[in-house]
């Protein structure tokens, strides 16, 4: 199995005292929970840790209270895809990665290309940090098209050694037109999917479940599978290949489990940003 190469690393008790690290609750919908759940904000948890490396992004905290950080450098995890029902916090994962990069990096280090059913949702993050963004499109014009087959033809210059820099992570908000465009957009992303990581371009897609049980022949192409909240926990343990998980215990837009080696690893979501 794919092991998402996430640090854990412990919180500098020293620099926690003098900052507010998360408060801790009783768990809410979680019963089987036999630890609290972390309540935190994301700007007052990074300056909470000693300072992060270049190019490494922040996922969440596990219930042991250790950040779990993802490097952008390391291409061993592979394409990364979030699945969950609707509504259950695959966006907000997804802003806290964004919004960990672009407070910790300057903007020669991290480029964004963000393809989106739901571009009204992501305008406050590209009106504010417009310059962290190469592309920013609807999922359904040609735009969309183009963004993909420009990370392809990045990807295909740095094989030749050509346009190295910045890391860039091309986020698919939702994949209900990909399968369906000209293709070669879809070959090109099929290929960014598998060769993209090793050239510091990484694909990240937001996908409902039920497309997820429609679109299993793409869903296998990515090594990194983030599960979130979903009713249907045996659809979830086939997505995941975790056969233990029961996600219907999920903690709804705040919890979210990843395979690291052979064990599921549960991790929680900042309640602002």
């Amino acid at each position: 199995m794919i092991s998402l190469p996430i640090v854990d690393i412990p919180v500098n008790q020293k620099e926690a005292i003098e900052v507010d690290l998360p408060q801790w609750s009783s768990p809410k919908g979680n019963p089987s929970s036999s630890k609290p759940i972390p309540e935190y904000g994301l700007r007052n948890y990074l300056n909470s840790l000693l300072p992060l490396p270049l190019r490494t992004g922040f996922l969440g905290v596990d219930s042991d209270e250790n950040p779990l950080l993802f490097d952008l450098m390391d291409p061993r995890p592979g394409s990364i895809l979030i699945i969950s029902d609707p509504e259950a916090g695959k966006m907000r994962l997804v802003k806290t990665l964004m919004y960990s990069l672009i407070l910790t990096n300057p903007v020669y280090e991290i480029q964004f290309s963000l393809i989106s059913a739901r571009t009204s949702l992501w305008k406050f993050e590209y009106d504010r940090y417009k310059n962290y963004f190469s592309h920013f499109t609807n999922n359904y014009d040609h735009p969309a098209g183009k963004a993909i087959l420009d990370e392809a033809d990045r990807v295909e210059s740095r094989q030749h050694g050509r346009n190295e820099g910045e890391c860039r992570l091309i986020i698919l908000d939702g994949f209900d037109t990909l399968p369906y465009m000209d293709f070669d957009v879809r070959l090109n992303f099929e290929w960014l999917l598998e060769e993209g990581p090793f050239y510091e371009i990484w694909p990240i897609v937001i996908m409902d479940s039920r497309t997820a049980a429609e679109q299993k022949k793409w869903v296998e192409k990515f090594k990194t599978r983030i599960i979130g909240k979903m009713k249907d926990h045996r659809l979830a343990s086939t997505l995941s290949n975790l056969s233990g998980l029961n996600s219907s215990t999920l903690i709804n837009g705040k919890e979210f489990v990843v395979q690291i080696g052979q064990r599921e690893h549960h991790f929680y979501l900042p309640d602002s940003i």
